[in-house]
């Protein structure tokens, strides 16, 4: 599901990529941008994708590696690529996320810096 759900947004099926979370979902940026917050319901995931896409030109983005890390946990390594608007300084970016899953939605989002920061997060190694 949580692969799924990545493929989704990928895509550009920004509806079914949201269907993977649950009403109440939590998305937590704290660790990853310096003005990042902690965002509770859909309504707010929807403002940070949107303004997240809204800054970029030419992007794309993948999950390159989703890893079961038990205890509902999924560990998603993530490569993302655009041109900033405005400058069109091109940037790759590679980070992840734990996401908690329980009744197959996404209830948790934690977003890290790197892969090795996720992955050290589970206690697993890149």
């Amino acid at each position: 599901m949580v692969r799924a759900m990545w493929a989704a947004w990928a895509s550009g099926d920004f509806n079914s990529a949201r269907g993977a979370f649950a009403e109440d979902s939590v998305w937590d940026d704290t660790r990853f941008r310096p003005d990042g917050a902690v965002h509770h319901g859909l309504g707010a995931l929807d403002v940070v994708s949107r303004t997240w896409r809204e800054t970029w030109e030419r992007y794309s983005i993948e999950a390159e590696q989703v890893l079961d890390a038990g205890d509902d946990k999924v560990a998603v390594v993530v490569r993302d690529k655009g041109e900033g608007k405005g400058g069109g300084v091109a940037v790759t970016n590679r980070w992840g996320v734990v996401a908690t899953v329980r009744a197959r939605k996404i209830v948790h989002t934690m977003v890290y810096p790197t892969p090795a920061a996720v992955l050290e997060a589970v206690g697993l190694r890149e």
